[in-house]
């Protein structure tokens, strides 16, 4: 098996390929890697044209026929699922024969002159019988791996929708390839089930299989949140923080809409659900949102995009509708206005309900969200902002309005600049001296720097200043550190219950000490400074 990816270069990715002397090279083709890999393909057949092209996966199953007429360095098309079909394609490749390719089911290829067809791969119903891809190797990035396949919606947007039947490796045999991962130290596995939870007792072995396991590897799953039970909030409690990530899709809370899209979803479930989990504390959520949906207008997005943040989510993901090929939402395409990019990744230009110019808006305000929510990165400033304000979306809106005034979206912005964007921002619509300690806060934290910029740098009283000088051996005393080396102190005026709910000081006026070497802070009353 052969990786690489998408930001490497294609000449070397195919002389790379070239070097090794297949016979038949395959990709997988998805809509963010189809353009590279049909110019890795038509350059491996322009170096030896010996070498037989297959391509396979979702983007190349639904017009195999177009893709082999226009490009005449594939060789062979396989369509639908490809495990059962490429042994027999690649043993009748090298007998030659004719009648070998014409009986295997889920191949498009030429015959001299002629196209051939034999419709749909068989679906394999039988999971277990398709290899385990990483006995031999264990590469040293995210692992994908897939316990089982198919969905029990039928989302018109989504390619899962196509697939009828959800079909489930066994238990027994999903506990050993994950305890061989955990063995072999893979540090993220995310599982690409469309709906993991979608049987509810095997979400929930898996869940406390791993649980009782507790390894250092994390676990990425995407789940229908409205079907979590109290059993499975009972079961979720038990995991160490961090070994679980939850994605969940939203992607509107219209409910008009969900029925044009053919998605069923209770929201108050869900908000009610991820609820729980936040307040457990040990598990990542990120939810999902997706603007372009079927007479969806601004409006309808705007309410969907406060009402998810009013779950105040780890992060939520703007995404943008993919018209993708075979997808119901494909055909229903002129009925709704949906206008998209011709080529991959098929991005939705505008709609009957939501114009193009303010999809363009919307994708700078995505880039904002991004930038400064979704990052973390001022993560401590917006937990307390958040206690002020009431719509979620005009305050974005105006910081999108702030930066594009200001050339944002014109330059390449450093982590200092978005600091000093945000301070710029702030300062003038909340107490200032608060904003200036919180994002001191946040950029200590962030980049492990004693020198602050000079629009973040403090004026210390000389009162205050004595009172460090003084105790600064009490300092280190009070809170068992071997010296001051590393340290920055700082007076704040903070209400540290506003500002993260982890902060475990409650004073009003305090030194904040910074060990930017170990990654802690500490808070000392400066009443309690002699």
């Amino acid at each position: 098996m052969y990786e690489s990816t998408i930001n490497e270069d294609i000449l070397n990715i195919s002389f790379d390929i070239v070097s090794k002397n297949p016979d038949v090279v395959a990709f997988s083709c998805y809509i963010w890697n189809i353009e590279n890999t049909l110019k890795v393909a038509n350059t491996i057949k322009n170096i030896n044209e010996n070498i037989k092209i297959v391509l396979g996966g979702p983007e190349v199953s639904f017009d195999s026929i177009e893709l082999i007429n226009k490009y005449n360095f594939i060789d062979f098309i396989i369509k639908g699922e490809g495990e059962k079909v490429i042994k027999p394609l690649i043993d009748s490749i090298y007998s030659n024969s004719l009648e070998g390719l014409r009986s295997i089911k889920g191949l498009t290829y030429r015959e001299n002159l002629n196209m051939v067809d034999t419709g749909f791969a068989e679906t394999i119903t039988d999971l277990d019988s398709i290899k385990f891809p990483y006995e031999d190797e264990i590469p040293d990035k995210i692992i994908y791996y897939e316990a089982s396949r198919g969905c029990p919606f039928r989302c018109s947007y989504c390619m899962s929708s196509i697939d009828k039947r959800v079909r489930f490796r066994s238990l027994d045999l999903v506990k050993k390839e994950l305890k061989y991962l955990i063995d072999n130290n893979v540090k993220l596995v995310k599982f690409v089930d469309r709906t993991f939870n979608a049987n509810k007792n095997f979400s929930r072995e898996i869940w406390k299989y791993l649980i009782e396991l507790s390894p250092s590897t994390r676990f990425h799953f995407e789940i229908a949140a409205d079907l979590l039970e109290d059993e499975d909030i009972e079961i979720l409690k038990m995991a160490k923080e961090g070994l679980f990530q939850f994605e969940v899709g939203v992607q509107t809370t219209n409910i008009k809409v969900l029925e044009n899209i053919n998605r069923k979803m209770n929201f108050e479930r869900v908000k009610e659900n991820i609820n729980k989990i936040l307040q457990i504390g040990n598990i990542h959520c990120h939810l999902d949102l997706i603007v372009g949906l079927p007479e969806e207008d601004i409006n309808s997005f705007i309410k969907s995009f406060n009402d998810v943040m009013s779950i105040n989510p780890d992060e939520l993901q703007i995404g943008f509708l993919k018209v993708l090929k075979g997808s119901p939402i494909y055909y229903d395409k002129d009925k709704y206005g949906i206008k998209y990019c011709g080529y991959a990744p098929y991005q939705v230009l505008k709609t009957n309900t939501l114009s193009s110019q303010e999809i363009s808006y919307l994708l700078k305000f995505e880039e904002v969200f991004e930038t400064f929510y979704n990052s973390h990165i001022f993560e401590r400033t917006f937990n307390y902002v958040f206690n002020y304000i009431d719509d979620c979306y005009i305050f974005f809106k105006e910081l999108t309005d702030y930066l594009i005034q200001n050339g944002f979206f014109k330059r390449s912005i450093g982590l200092q600049d978005k600091f000093f964007q945000i301070f710029n921002f702030l300062i003038n619509r909340f107490e200032g001296n608060t904003i200036k300690d919180l994002l001191i806060y946040d950029y200590l934290y962030n980049t492990k720097k004693t020198n602050l910029p000079e629009f973040l740098k403090k004026r210390i009283d000389e009162d205050v200043e004595t009172k460090i000088k003084i105790c600064k051996e009490r300092i280190v005393n009070t809170l068992s550190l071997s010296n001051l080396k590393g340290l920055l102190i700082l007076p704040m005026s903070l209400d540290a219950r506003k500002i993260n709910r982890s902060i475990e000081f409650n004073f009003s006026d305090f030194l904040v000490i910074f060990d930017l070497k170990n990654n802690g802070h500490y808070a000392i009353s400066l009443k309690e400074l002699v």
